[in-house]
């Protein structure tokens, strides 16, 4: 049996650079979940004094890989609006937008939650029976970061960022309304304003829980690339210089944070640039064709895998790794270093790999529960 690993699309259409995209962003989240674990759990004393500070000054920036998928969500979630009002093709219909999230989304995410719950209560009994059920509900229905706001889902941190999705979600085909404007400078120029509207608003004002009012920017500029792309729009000509131009703002990315900067207006410049730097990253990618490597099959399979992987990678890393550190292969730190991070990576490869080709797949086909009622019947 020849195993299939490329994601199934609603519309048919498929776009490699995007699961090229979603590359970057879920290795980068990975790489930074596997340095705080290391971090903080391997104890070991080595021989070597191995400087991994600025290693770990870049790692510690992988948490940008969930604003990257924001940005990813955005262009997605706005393609079919905008061929909608831009190309006058077929109207999105919102009971089947609504259903597709559902069907598409909730069944790998309930079944991973419900095996945490029952894996932390009465395999590592980690937490309580009443403590894992509030956390679970919570969780289900996306409200752990208004009811609990500071404090991730006990049973699986990543969560909290699929809370901020849901919300996009439902106000997508709502935002999708600027589409409607006929010109398109002043159409953009309503994106462009927004993005930076939140951008600054959540430099001036910190609300005490996460939401999607925190990352609205980046889902706006994933509806300027929509706008963008649908239009055939061109921003900026395409030259020779084109790859190392996306090789810098792809290194920019990484380099700074927030933190990096004291007052507030230092802030404000740094986010602008930075969000600049993600908008123009992608529009290279998908525009200009450079990083041909990201539309590779085995980048863009692992990429289109990626919802897997983001939903069970952390409890892989804790399982699989507490055992792992009590061991030592070398007394070099250099060398266990990369023996942990090797053994992680396949781990979740594997594991992640299995649950997308026996879950997520299966839920990417629009009619699968249609296709399990039919045969019940039958």
């Amino acid at each position: 049996m020849k195993l299939n690993f490329k994601r199934i699309t609603a519309s048919g259409s498929f776009i490699p650079e995007i699961d090229g995209l979603r590359f970057i962003a879920i290795i980068s989240v990975i790489l930074y979940h596997i340095m705080l674990f290391l971090v903080k759990k391997d104890s070991n004393q080595y021989l070597d004094n191995f400087d991994y500070s600025f290693l770990q000054r870049i790692l510690e920036h992988g948490f940008l890989g969930v604003p990257l998928f924001f940005v990813i969500s955005g262009f997605i979630l706005g393609l079919p609006f905008a061929k909608q009002y831009l190309k006058n093709e077929n109207k999105v219909v919102l009971s089947k937008y609504f259903l597709r999230r559902l069907s598409r989304l909730e069944p790998p995410y309930i079944l991973v939650m419900t095996l945490l719950l029952l894996g932390a209560v009465y395999v590592a009994k980690t937490v309580s029976m009443s403590d894992g059920i509030t956390s679970y509900i919570s969780s289900i229905f996306y409200l752990n970061n208004f009811i609990y706001p500071g404090f991730t889902s006990t049973l699986n941190v990543v969560a909290w960022s699929l809370e901020v999705e849901v919300q996009f979600y439902i106000l997508a085909p709502l935002l999708a309304y600027i589409f409607s404007i006929k010109k398109a400078f002043t159409r953009r120029i309503v994106l462009f304003f927004l993005a930076m509207l939140f951008l600054i608003v959540n430099q001036l004002y910190t609300l005490p829980f996460l939401s999607l009012i925190n990352y609205f920017q980046y889902f706006i500029i994933g509806f300027f690339l929509a706008d963008l792309y649908v239009s055939n729009a061109s921003l900026l000509p395409k030259t020779k210089n084109d790859y190392l131009i996306g090789l810098f703002l792809f290194c920019f990315i990484w380099v700074f944070d927030n933190g990096d900067f004291e007052n507030i207006y230092s802030k404000i410049i740094f986010e602008s640039v930075q969000l600049s730097s993600i908008f123009f990253l992608y529009y290279y990618v998908l525009f200009h064709k450079v990083f041909k490597i990201l539309s590779f099959k085995l980048i863009t399979n692992i990429g289109g895998m990626c919802y897997s992987i983001y939903l069970i990678h952390y409890p892989i890393i804790s399982m699989i790794g507490n055992p792992l550190l009590k061991y030592s292969f070398s007394e070099y730190s250099f060398v266990n270093t990369f023996v942990y991070v090797f053994v992680l990576i396949v781990s979740i490869m594997i594991m992640s790999s299995c649950f997308f080709l026996m879950v997520e797949r299966p839920c990417m086909d629009k009619d699968w529960y249609k296709k399990i009622f039919r045969k019940k019947v039958a």
